[in-house]
């Protein structure tokens, strides 16, 4: 064999070893390569899958929530009395059922739970557990005086007998021959008080610091007032000798109430012109129990007779005009005269003045300028100072407590 065929086999070994090195490399690579493939595929499909569940199970979260507030919205006022629904309810993705469980007199459960995509073939559920409480809203307007007034004072004549204490931004003038400020009597006045004849049997205070008159949220009572609904025109109830329920209501034109008409409180009323009552009776519904309720009247409330009764727990009425009338008598917002009763009434005038005369007897009056006149009575009740006047004896449905459970 010859030297040079040696060396050119030598090098065909070298080259077809060489050839074999880069192929089992190639080979290798592409192992590699293809197990990268593989699982950044299975990766990408795992990703897919899980995504896909929290896409479905946000939904099934989302319809819970929408069975929540479907049984919202039936307690609110579409039906009070709803406990809750099996019947297969489908929205769009899916299904939901409802239960509403009583927890006590103002609260319950309501637990929705829901199937995706359908609940004959459901591949995923959640359910939703939430705690409400029906809670009225209220505002406490604290009248913690037998009389305050605005800056256009209190003026005490007649007879007038007054059981409580006066408070006004203006002055005081006592001038009743046999008008009487007792129990406890005490009277402050930002400006001056005259009292020539010695009715005001407490402490007075004149140069006193002023303070504010109630304050409430008109706008607010006569939305709570009108979520009950519309009366057009003027109304009086019918004359039939019993109660009839009235409120939460809008009146758009004005009321009356005679003898033999007679109004059971269920709620607030909201009349847009003026409120006459000459008889007849009112109460409050024993459904408030210790919450007081508002009629408020955007014209003059004139009242010469009539009984004005709370519920079993003493709860109270307030009455308040939103008349702009200064003038003492039939000027005023509120004219308040003759033999009327209104042991738990209150009265605000509360932009404009009122006048009392006759007899009558309410438990509070409030306004920018007061005129008491004749043997008119104000016997105040230290808890009107406390009461908490409410939209109705249940309100909103509010909830308290929210948690995901298992279905």
């Amino acid at each position: 064999m010859s030297r040079q065929f040696k060396i050119q086999n030598s090098k065909l070994k070298i080259q077809l070893n060489e050839r074999g090195s880069i192929l089992a490399v190639f080979v290798i690579m592409l192992t590699v390569l293809s197990a990268f493939l593989l699982a950044a595929a299975s990766l990408s499909l795992e990703n897919r899958m899980s995504i896909a569940r929290t896409y479905q199970q946000d939904i099934a979260l989302n319809i819970a929530e929408a069975g929540v507030n479907r049984a919202l919205w039936e307690l609110r006022g579409a039906d009070p009395s709803y406990t809750g629904e099996t019947n297969n309810t489908s929205i769009d993705g899916g299904a939901f059922d409802v239960a509403v469980t009583s927890i006590d007199a103002n609260s319950d459960y309501i637990v929705a739970t829901a199937y995706v995509p359908s609940k004959a073939n459901a591949k995923y559920k959640k359910a939703i557990k939430v705690k409400i409480t029906d809670t009225p809203t209220t505002t406490n307007p604290a009248f913690s005086y037998a009389i305050q007034a605005g800056a256009g004072g209190i003026n005490v004549g007649g007879s007038s007998d007054v059981r409580g204490n006066l408070y006004s931004n203006g002055p005081i003038n006592v001038s009743g021959a046999s008008a009487t400020v007792s129990d406890h009597g005490n009277a402050w006045a930002v400006t001056t008080i005259s009292d020539p004849k010695g009715g005001i049997k407490g402490t007075k205070h004149p140069g006193a610091d002023p303070v504010p008159l109630p304050t409430i949220d008109l706008n607010q009572w006569r939305s709570l007032a009108s979520a009950g609904g519309t009366i057009s025109g003027d109304y009086s109830p019918p004359a039939t000798g019993s109660y009839t329920n009235l409120g939460p209501k809008e009146i758009t034109g004005s009321m009356s109430v005679g003898s033999n008409q007679k109004v059971n409180l269920t709620g607030p009323l909201y009349i847009h012109g003026n409120l006459t009552v000459s008889g007849g009776g009112w109460k409050l519904d024993d459904s408030f129990g210790s919450y007081g309720t508002i009629v408020l009247v955007d014209g003059q409330i004139n009242i010469t007779g009539g009984d004005f009764y709370g519920n079993s727990s003493g709860s109270y009425i307030l009455f308040i005009s939103n008349n702009g009338g200064n003038s003492q008598g039939s000027g005023s917002a509120i004219y308040y005269r003759g033999n009327a009763s209104g042991e738990n009434l209150a009265l605000y005038a509360y932009q404009g003045a009122m006048t009392l005369e006759g007899s009558g007897e309410i438990t509070a009056m409030t306004g920018q300028t007061l005129f008491l006149n004749g043997g008119g009575e104000i016997d105040y009740k230290s808890g009107l100072a406390s009461t908490q006047f409410a939209g109705g004896p249940g309100g909103t449905w509010a909830v308290k407590e929210w948690q995901e459970i298992s279905p």
